[in-house]
Parts: structure tokens; sequence; C-alpha cells
């Protein structure tokens, strides 16, 4: 993650601009990292996207597309703070607009992963390839 701390911001890969160094946006940018390092193509990744037309208004923090048909395949939600179960509504509905079939919580130590159809919990991080295989 690459920082600038006289002016608090840190440079984000996805959206190619500096933004501000909130907490949550620090850990934004170390899942941004994090998912990078596990094969996801940054083309793949979207930032801080409104929900679609008749949604709610609200800013998903990160969703990763599948990179030939675009589909969704995992929205995160980052936390700044320690993740409870029960933030797992937030996301869900969010994900009611969107279609992921896995979706995580995320803070800088812990992620909570869900996939959306039969509510199975998932141990890890999938890596892009194991995702777009678990979900074709």
């Amino acid at each position: 993650m690459v920082s600038c701390p006289q002016r608090n911001q840190v440079f984000d890969p996805i959206r190619k601009k500096w933004v501000e160094a909130t907490p949550e946006e620090i850990v934004r940018q170390k899942i941004l990292n994090h998912l990078i390092g596990l094969g996801y193509p940054p083309h793949t990744i979207v930032v801080e996207k409104g929900l679609p037309e008749g949604a709610p208004r609200r800013r998903l923090d990160i969703l990763c597309l599948e990179s030939k048909t675009l589909r969704p395949l995992l929205l995160i939600e980052c936390k700044s703070i320690p993740i409870q179960e029960k933030m797992l509504a937030q996301i869900a509905g969010y994900n009611s607009f969107v279609g992921a079939p896995l979706i995580c919580l995320a803070n800088e130590g812990e992620f909570m992963l869900q996939w959306e159809k039969d509510e199975r919990v998932v141990e890890h991080l999938p890596t892009y390839q194991e995702l777009v295989e678990w979900t074709t």
C-alpha cells in the first residue's frame, strides 16, 4: 500500500487515485492488495460502486467480477471494527441487488465468508481461479 503521510492519503491502484486514509479505507486497500495477490485481475475489481437503479443509495466496498462475462463473483464489505455475524445482514441486503455467489465481511485481521444461496461458511478467501471454478 502506497501512502502519503503528509496528506493522510493512500493510493488506490484500482481507482488509480489518492483517497483519504480513513480506517475503513486502509482496510479496503489491504484487502485489495490481498485480492491481487490471490490472482484477482485488477480490471475485474470494482471499488466504491453505487448499487443499481431502484436500490437504496449505498455504495459497495469491493465487487469482484468474472473476467469474461463480468458476472459478480464476490462482494466484500470492509469494516474497521471487529466483525460480528449480525453484520452479514447488511452485505446480504446489498447482494440482493448484485447477485454474487460469495459474500464477505472483512476487517484488518479477519474474514467472514458465506455462500449466498446455501449459507455454507467458507474457511478462507479463495483465489480467483478457485472462485471461478466453484461458481461455473
